[in-house]
C-alpha cells in the first residue's frame, strides 16, 4: 500500500509560490537585490574566451561557491539556534546581554541571509577569477549581460534556499526537503547542460527477464529469471550451444532501427539494465554468460549517432541488491549480506573509466530495486562510496547524473534522512539523484483501487517529486481490472492516466523512463511503449523531448 506518512512527503512545500517563478528571466527583480548583488559585476560576454554566454559556469567554480554557501548557511543557523536556546534556559549570550526573543533570532536569521547572499557573490568572483575564464571586475555601474542575471539571480536563490533548508531541518523535515531540492536544482542550473530524461527501457537486452524476453523464456523455459532459463538452456544444449543462443539474442534483440524509432517517437534518452556480468564477466561460480561489453559499446554508437543519451543501469549487482527476478536470480532465501558490495564498485568502476567522456553517457544508475532487507544505514555507505569510485574515474557531476535507487516511496524518508544527516549526500555530492518506480499495479491495495484513485494518487507523487532530487526510473500504463471497470471507454481511460502520470513525473528533476520499449503479446499492453503509442494511450506531444 503506497502511503507516505511523514513529515517529508506530506507536509507543505518550504518556499512560497514566488520560488517558483522562472529565474531565467531576473532583469526585472535584481534592482532590488542586496547592496551585493547590485555591485557584483562578472564578464561573461567576451568572446576573445569563448565564455559563458549561455550562464553555465565551470563546475570548479560551483563547487568553491557552494561550499561557502553551505558552510555560511549552517553557522547562521547554528547561531540562531543558540540564540533560542539561551532565550528559553535564560542564559545571556554574552555579558550584560539581554535574553534575545523568537522575533530576535528571526531577525538574526534574516540579516544572516543577506551575509550569505553577499558572501556567496564574494566567493563567485574569486572562484572566477581563480579559474581564468572571465575578465573581473567590470567597471562599477556597467549594465550587466542577461548571462549574469541568470548566474546572480541562481546563486542568491541558492543562498537563500541554503538558509532556509538550515532554519527549518530542525522544526519541519517537509519544509526543508523542500529548500533542499529547490537548492540542488538551482546548483544544477549552473552547470548542466542537457535537458531532463525524457525516455524508454530497454530491458530483456542485457538482463533476460520472462516479459521482454519472452521468446527465450517461451522456447527453453519453464524458468523465473535468467540463472534458472540459463541452467534449463545448459541442460538442454550443452555450454557451447547456449552461449550461441544468448549471443544470437544479444545481436538481434535491439538492431540500429529500435533507436531510431525511440527517436522519432519523441524520446531523448535511453535507461540501460545490464547485469554485472555483462562487464567484468560472471564470478564467485555464477552461471550467467559474459563479459560483452561490445553490445553497450555498439548501443551507444548508435545514441550518439542519433543524439540519445544514455542512463546506464547496472540492474543485476553480484549475488544480487535482492532476491527477486529483475537482478537476474530469483532466491527465497536471499540475504542482503549476499550483495558482494566490493564487487559492485569494481563494475562501476570499469564503466565509468570505459565510458567517461562519451556524449551520450549522461547518467549511470549504481544497481536496481534494493531490497528493503538491505539495511539503510549499509544501502547509503555504498550509494557514498560508488559515488566516489565514479567520480575518481573522471566522471565530473557537470558529464554525468549519478543515480540512487530508493525504489518504493515507503522507504523514501528514513533514506533521505541518513543520506542527509550522516552523509551530507546532496551537498556533498553533487548531480545525484534518488530513482523511485512508480507503478500502480502490484500489490493489494492497487488491485482494490478504481480509475480515480489512480488519478489522485499521481498528484501524491508529484509532491513527493517535487521534494527530492529525483528520477522516475521505471512507470508503466499496468493497470488492474478494477480501474477500467468504472470507464465506458478503455482508451480514455488509458489516455488519462497517461496525462495524469506525464505530468506528476515532469516534476521530477532529472527525467523519467518508461517501461519497456517492449514487451510479451501475452502481456498488458501497458508494458510495451511501442504498443501504448499504437493505441494512442501515449502521445509523444506530451512530453516532446528536446
Amino acid at each position: 500500500m503506497l502511503r507516505v506518512h511523514s513529515p517529508l512527503s506530506q507536509s507543505q512545500t518550504a518556499v512560497t509560490e514566488r520560488r517558483e517563478r522562472d529565474v531565467e528571466s531576473p532583469r526585472s527583480r535584481s534592482p532590488r537585490g542586496s547592496r551585493a548583488t547590485r555591485q557584483a559585476v562578472i564578464d561573461l560576454d567576451d568572446t576573445e574566451h569563448g565564455l559563458l554566454a549561455d550562464g553555465l559556469l565551470p563546475f570548479s567554480v560551483c563547487r568553491s561557491v557552494i561550499q561557502v554557501i553551505w558552510g555560511k548557511a549552517r553557522s547562521q543557523a547554528q547561531a540562531a539556534h543558540a540564540a533560542r536556546e539561551a532565550s528559553a534556559t535564560g542564559i545571556p549570550l554574552s555579558l550584560g546581554s539581554s535574553e534575545p526573543s523568537q522575533t530576535q533570532s528571526d531577525e538574526l536569521l534574516a540579516s544572516g541571509a543577506e551575509e550569505v547572499v553577499s558572501s556567496a557573490l564574494a566567493a563567485l568572483l574569486k572562484a572566477l577569477d581563480l579559474d581564468g575564464t572571465t575578465r573581473i571586475p567590470r567597471q562599477q555601474g556597467m549594465q550587466r549581460s542577461p548571462a549574469e542575471d541568470v548566474i546572480l539571480s541562481r546563486v542568491r536563490t541558492l543562498s537563500l534556499c541554503a538558509v532556509a533548508y538550515w532554519k527549518e531541518v530542525s522544526q519541519d523535515l517537509g519544509k526543508a526537503a523542500s529548500s533542499l531540492a529547490r537548492f540542488l536544482e538551482m546548483h544544477r542550473r549552473l552547470y548542466w547542460r542537457r535537458p531532463p530524461w525524457r525516455g524508454v527501457n530497454l530491458g530483456g537486452w542485457l538482463l533476460l527477464e520472462p516479459g521482454p524476453s519472452f521468446e527465450l523464456f517461451q522456447q527453453f523455459g519453464p524458468a523465473r529469471c535468467e540463472w534458472q532459463l540459463l541452467q534449463q538452456m545448459r541442460r538442454k544444449l550443452g555450454q557451447q550451444k547456449t552461449a550461441e543462443v544468448l549471443q544470437a539474442h544479444r545481436n538481434t534483440f535491439l538492431t540500429e532501427e529500435d533507436f531510431q524509432q525511440i527517436k522519432s517517437k519523441g524520446f531523448n534518452s535511453v535507461r540501460i539494465p545490464f547485469g554485472y556480468w555483462i562487464v567484468t564477466g560472471p564470478s564467485n561460480g555464477d552461471v550467467y554468460v559474459g563479459p560483452a561489453l561490445e553490445f553497450l559499446d555498439r548501443a551507444l554508437g548508435f545514441c550518439k549517432t542519433l543524439g540519445l543519451q544514455v542512463l546506464l543501469d547496472l540492474h543485476g549487482a553480484p549475488g544480487g541488491e535482492s532476491g527477486e527476478t529483475p537482478c537476474g536470480r530469483e532466491m527465497k532465501d536471499w540475504r542482503w549480506e549476499q550483495w558482494r558490495l566490493d564487487e559492485s564498485l569494481e563494475a562501476l568502476k570499469v564503466i565509468a573509466t570505459r565510458y567517461k567522456g562519451h556524449p551520450s553517457v549522461s547518467g549511470i544508475a549504481v544497481c536496481n530495486e534494493p531490497s528493503e532487507k538491505v539495511p539503510a544505514d549499509v544501502l547509503c555507505q555504498f550509494y557514498d562510496q560508488a559515488i566516489q569510485a565514479i567520480r575518481s574515474c573522471g566522471m565530473g557531476p557537470e558529464e554525468v547524473s549519478i543515480v540512487l535507487p530508493v525504489y518504493r516511496t515507503e522507504r523514501l524518508d528514513e533514506i533521505w534522512r541518513i543520506w542527509n544527516k550522516v552523509f551530507d549526500g546532496f551537498v556533498r555530492h553533487a548531480n545525484v539523484a534518488f530513482d523511485l518506480h512508480l507503478y500502480h499495479c502490484f500489490g493489494a491495495w492497487w488491485q482494490r483501487q478504481g480509475l480515480n484513485s489512480h488519478l489522485r494518487m499521481t498528484k501524491r507523487d508529484r509532491k513527493i517529486l517535487r521534494r527530492v532530487p529525483a528520477v522516475v526510473g521505471e512507470w508503466s500504463l499496468a493497470l488492474p481490472h478494477r480501474a477500467l471497470c468504472q470507464s465506458d471507454d478503455e482508451d480514455q481511460a488509458y489516455q488519462a492516466f497517461a496525462t495524469a502520470q506525464l505530468q506528476a513525473y515532469s516534476h521530477a528533476s532529472h527525467g523519467w523512463f518508461f517501461w519497456n520499449w517492449r514487451d510479451s503479446p501475452e502481456q498488458h499492453l501497458g508494458w510495451d511503449a511501442q504498443m501504448c503509442l499504437q493505441r494512442r494511450w501515449l502521445s509523444q506531444a506530451e512530453w516532446k523531448a528536446d
